[in-house]
This record gives structure tokens, C-alpha cells and sequence, in this order.
């Protein structure tokens, strides 16, 4: 897959090494020459450029990517004007670095979803969810196994647990399922939350919207996914 990681900081710079070494095509962008420099040769491509000048980001293959991430630091006013641009632009999926709960109410006014709080979310952990399509969230358990929040394929909605036989099929261990309500923000504007179901019926019949905790090897996991 093809990423673009604006803010080539200490966790801009991690994420787009580890998708580099993932498999995963990546351009880096800052607005520091000497930091563009400094990892030219460690990823696909650097830019040196401006992110809140409008003709600047135009220039950018952004149709080509399978997501943008804006992982700029504590400038939150370069945070935001970057995001409107890309969501001006009609770039699909965009990644937040927040730093503050005021900031991350902005962006979810912008109707941005996908977030990541540097305190707490490592860029490690942030390679290993945009490394399969349809993952969520993903956590490392050793070097063997990882628990993946993902979507449920298309080809397994509205049919039960029982039909997706992950213990035989796959050698996956299914921990729980993730429902999807909905509430508003403190503008009145919707958004959607994820709530843990618990322990999951074998009659449960899975709906488009909800996300499956599992856990098992990378490749059974990948094997699931990808179908």
C-alpha cells in the first residue's frame, strides 16, 4: 500500500520507517529540508514543502495513496489547517496525530474519525493497524501473535459466528465483538463510538458495521482478511 505521513518528527519519522519496512510504499513530508534529508534514503520518497499552503499540497499525489497520516507535533494550528486541506482535496481516509482534547474536537467537527494520541499509541502500534486493510487497531503480543480490532469482510455479514468456524478455519481465537452507537458531540454533530459486546453468542449474526477483536498469528490473521 502507498501512505503519506506529513511531520517528519520523532514518531512521523518511526511510522514511516516501519511502513517502509513493513512492504509498504511511503512519501515523507516536512517542512525541513535538513529533516527531509535526514531520512531521504530510509523512505520511498521525502518532500520538503509547506503543508498549509493549498498549492503546495495540490502538487502531491494524494489520489494515489491508500491513507494520509498528519503526525505534525504541537503546531495544532498546522495540524488542522493541513487536514482541511486534504479533506478539501477529497484525500479518503486521514490519520490525526491530537495533542490536546480541544484540537481533536476540531478535527471530529471536520468529520475526521481515525485518530492517534502520541502519549499512548506508538508508531509502532500505529504501522502494524495500516498494515492490513480493514484493521482498526492492532497490538503486538510477541514477536508470534497480535490482537487486531478489524472490520468483518463483506463476505461474512449477516451470518453468525458459528458460520465463520475461526478456530478450525483459521486458528484464530475470536475475544469479543465491538458494536458501533452513535452520539453527538458538543457542537450537536454525530459521531460514532465502539462498545465491547463481551463474551459473543455462537448464534451471533454480524452486522456491516461491526469490528471483531481476534487474536492469533499474523499470517492466520492476514489469511482471514484477505480471504
Amino acid at each position: 500500500m502507498k501512505f503519506i505521513v506529513f511531520g517528519l518528527g520523532t514518531f512521523g519519522a518511526s511510522l514511516s520507517i516501519q511502513l517502509v519496512q513493513l512492504g509498504h510504499e511511503v512519501i515523507g513530508v516536512d517542512h525541513k529540508l535538513e529533516t527531509v534529508d535526514k531520512y531521504k534514503h530510509a523512505i520511498t520518497q521525502g518532500i520538503a514543502l509547506d503543508s498549509t499552503s493549498k498549492e503546495a499540497v495540490e502538487q502531491l499525489p494524494l489520489k494515489d495513496v491508500d491513507a494520509a497520516v498528519v503526525g505534525i507535533g504541537e503546531n495544532e494550528g498546522a495540524t488542522i489547517m493541513t487536514t482541511a486541506l486534504l479533506k478539501q482535496i477529497g484525500v479518503e481516509r486521514i490519520i490525526c496525530r491530537v495533542t490536546s482534547p480541544i484540537q481533536k474536537i476540531v478535527l471530529e467537527a471536520m468529520d475526521i474519525h481515525e485518530f492517534v494520541h502520541p502519549e499512548a499509541y506508538s508508531a509502532e502500534r500505529l504501522a502494524l493497524k495500516l498494515d492490513l486493510p480493514g484493521v482498526i487497531d492492532s497490538f503486538q503480543i510477541n514477536s508470534d501473535y497480535r490482537l487486531l480490532e478489524v472490520g468483518v469482510p463483506e463476505r461474512y455479514i449477516n451470518l453468525s459466528i458459528n458460520n465463520l468456524n475461526l478456530a478450525n478455519r483459521y486458528r484464530l481465537v475470536l475475544v469479543s465483538i465491538l458494536k458501533k452507537v452513535n452520539k453527538k458531540n458538543i457542537f450537536g454533530n454525530d459521531k460514532s463510538e465502539l462498545q465491547v459486546m463481551g463474551i459473543v453468542p455462537p448464534e451471533t449474526i454480524l452486522k456491516k458495521d461491526d469490528v471483531l477483536l481476534l487474536f492469533g498469528a499474523p499470517r492466520d490473521l492476514e489469511d482471514f482478511i484477505t480471504g
